[in-house]
């Protein structure tokens, strides 16, 4: 479809939501490698971790690469995306076993391999596959997928994911995404869901961490 009298869809939420994911990483292998492995924020930012991602990954498993394929786009960058998708599982099944265990070593390990694996396939799917997202899907289409994701979460977990999803986010990205979200999500992200965010286990780099 050409450009010419539709919106480019925003994917804000997307590159927010990789940047997320991989903070996430980031500082699950900082903490591992200062050998904490079976705090109380390990087992809590794990379940957090896991359900975003899973609920993100099947989405565009189900809304998003069936649709571009049904507009004929690029079948080796979807078929691409889907095999990382199966090759993330395998190392999400391990770094599982890891916070189950509550080795360090492990875990250091583990989240070290899927921090790497994750980031290499955000970047893969930001150069090759939005490009065709905003080429090709309309805004309906897109929001097809949006929603698809906000009922997974449900209202439970819309509470947890907008504070996760702006946790240490510079202000430029925490401006856009709450820009575009109605504003009785704002007022609850900021009177209630956030400093819930901010008291409850959940995982930080230690101190002097890179």
């Amino acid at each position: 479809m050409s450009d010419q009298g539709r919106d480019r869809v925003d994917v804000t939420f997307m590159y927010a939501v990789h940047d997320a994911f991989q903070r996430d990483l980031d500082r699950l292998t900082a903490m591992a490698e200062a050998g904490d492995a079976s705090g109380p924020a390990v087992g809590a930012g794990w379940d957090r971790f896991k359900r975003f991602l899973h609920i993100h990954h099947t989405a565009e498993d189900t809304h998003l690469w069936p649709v571009l394929r049904a507009k004929a786009a690029d079948p080796a960058v979807l078929d691409r995306m889907q095999a990382e998708h199966d090759r993330l599982d395998e190392l999400l099944d391990i770094v599982g076993a890891a916070v189950a265990a509550g080795s360090a070593a492990r875990l250091a390990d583990g989240a070290a391999r899927l921090a790497e694996e994750l980031g290499a396939h955000c970047e893969h799917e930001e150069e090759l596959a939005l490009p065709l997202v905003q080429d090709l899907l309309t805004k309906a289409e897109w929001d097809a997928f949006g929603n698809e994701q906000r009922r997974r979460l449900g209202v439970s977990g819309a509470a947890a994911f907008f504070p996760w999803l702006l946790d240490g986010a510079e202000e430029a990205t925490r401006r856009k995404v709450l820009g575009v979200v109605p504003p009785p999500v704002r007022l609850l992200y900021r009177a209630v869901w956030r400093p819930r965010y901010l008291r409850a286990p959940r995982w930080q780099a230690p101190a002097g961490a890179h």
